[in-house]
């Protein structure tokens, strides 16, 4: 058993050599046929000009695949691909023209398991490809999967078609699925990465992604090897894992040219900050002012970063709170932010909210600077005056707000003027799905007055999306911004003077 393990590694070792000089790694159906169009979300990934994979669409952003296709081109420290990455999904037979081909523009591994997801540029529409569903269940030995991909075949070495077959599952681990091929079923170079799928009442979900195997059968391998089993990496379960990932991208309006009214201010997963211009009526095309951030997303690795103006020239700055503790000030210059100035130290544990609390910055003096707001876990809101170059001491304004610090409990709390005074209020985003306004009375927020119901899935950020306050119309009144996860669908309900309106549709990220 042991020499027999040991020589299936070294065979997937091998197609992994054989790829710098070919075109791919280990993956899916030799002689299983063409795949029907049914199966067009499952895409080509091409990895520089001598590695080619296969991945699965499953969200229409994100390609999961295998972490071990990129294992010879690697994976940049920002998270970007090391070498050029082209990503084609919604075409099945790639002589055709179709589908959506483009660029990935990062890559995120799984902690533990041979599974990659990609990000790619845009969005697949849904009139190209549907994104698969990953199942909650796991394979059960002697079920039936179907595989797809777009490696080596008996007879081709580069096909251009998609091409599938049934496998038998022979055993499970608590992460792997070994399967069973045949005569007229095997996985191949290029494969790698590819779906294995169960069909549920007439759906297709995801139950695994191929990994390695003996590649008996395939074109270019040594006659004499006919074992055709292999071994995929399971998915279900996973789902969480997919979903949290992609909602890792935040939204923040912030006035960046200064012109009254907020822009869209998105971070990329890939450590790019993208301004998309308010042009009234929609938000433009994105614009990359900044670069590097991609550690700084969701405030579990080097810091977290907010978007206000601290220097009072009506531009929104950037801000960089480390996990050291250090908070510093990079000045919007128009174009780019500056190398940044310090303001403050010592909210190591204020990054995450876990800890001993969450940060915010927003207007509360009404001098057109905005402050440090500090809530900490154990429910107190205290206000650091903007005093030009630093924080001061601070000041209390408020209690009883420990179980809205991360969101997973009570709620959320927000910052933004909503009565249009000119001083920013406080925003309570309950669980209940309840959003009430506690106007600002100078030294500290009233009882608060009901605004919108119906928002309990949009606290956390990683269910159906996330809210947002800021001034889209210019009026000096802050506007409600939804962004909603599945789609990126961002829209913007209008300040009614007591409640936000139906909303406007403003951009698809």
């Amino acid at each position: 058993m042991t020499a027999k393990r040991s020589r299936f590694v070294w065979a997937a070792g091998a197609a992994t050599v054989l790829a710098t000089a070919a075109t791919v790694l280990p993956a899916a159906a030799l002689d299983g046929g063409d795949a029907p169009a049914q199966l067009n979300f499952t895409a080509k990934i091409a990895i520089g000009e001598k590695t080619a994979c296969t991945g699965t669409l499953v969200d229409p952003q994100w390609v999961l695949t295998a972490k071990s296709c990129f294992t010879t081109a690697g994976i940049s420290d920002t998270g970007r691909p090391a070498v050029a990455t082209t990503v084609t999904v919604g075409r099945t037979d790639l002589t055709q023209t179709g589908g959506s081909v483009q660029q990935a523009l990062a890559l995120v591994p799984h902690a533990d398991r041979d599974l990659v997801l990609v990000r790619l540029s845009t969005r697949v529409p849904g009139s190209v490809a549907v994104p698969v569903r990953v199942a909650t269940t796991a394979a059960t030995a002697g079920e039936q999967l179907t595989k797809a991909g777009f490696g080596r075949t008996k007879t081709e070495w580069v096909p251009n078609k998609l091409h599938s077959g049934t496998f038998t599952v022979a055993s499970t681990t608590g992460t792997d699925v070994n399967l069973d091929g045949s005569d007229t079923a095997t996985v191949c170079q290029g494969d790698a990465g590819g779906p294995a799928l169960r069909t549920v009442n007439g759906t297709p979900e995801l139950v695994a992604v191929g990994s390695r195997s003996w590649q008996g059968g395939c074109l270019g391998i040594d006659p004499a090897e006919t074992r055709t089993n292999a071994v995929d990496t399971r998915v279900d379960g996973l789902a969480g894992w997919v979903k949290e990932i992609v909602s890792r991208e935040k939204v923040t309006p912030a006035d960046i040219d200064g012109d009254g009214k907020d822009d869209l201010v998105l971070q990329r997963i890939d450590g790019a900050v993208v301004v998309h211009r308010n042009l009234g009526s929609s938000f433009g095309a994105g614009t990359v002012m900044s670069n590097g951030w991609g550690r700084f997303l969701t405030g579990d690795d080097m810091g977290r970063l907010y978007f206000a103006d601290i220097t009072g020239d009506g531009k929104d700055d950037l801000i960089v709170h480390g996990t050291d503790g250090n908070i510093s000030v990079r000045k919007n210059m128009g174009t780019y932010f500056d190398g940044g100035t310090h303001w403050s130290t010592g909210w190591g544990r204020f990054v995450n909210g876990t800890d001993l609390g969450r940060l915010y910055f927003a207007d509360i003096t009404g001098d057109g600077k905005d402050d440090l707001i500090v809530h900490g876990t154990d429910g107190n809101i205290a206000v650091r005056k903007n005093m030009g170059t630093y924080f001061d001491g601070g000041t209390h304004w408020s209690t009883g707000w420990g179980r809205f610090v991360t969101g997973t409990d009570l709620g959320r709390l927000y910052f933004a003027d909503i009565t249009g005074d000119g001083k920013a209020d406080l925003i309570v985003h309950g669980t209940d799905g309840n959003i009430a306004v506690r106007k600002n009375m100078g030294t500290y927020f009233d009882g608060g007055t009901h605004w919108s119901t119906g928002w309990g899935r949009f606290v956390t950020g990683s269910d159906m999306g996330r809210l947002r306050f800021g001034d889209t119309t210019g009026d000096g009144k802050a506007d409600m911004y939804v962004h909603v996860i599945g789609n990126g669908e961002v829209s913007v309900r209008k300040n009614m003077g007591t409640y936000f309106d139906g909303g406007t549709l403003m951009v698809t990220l």
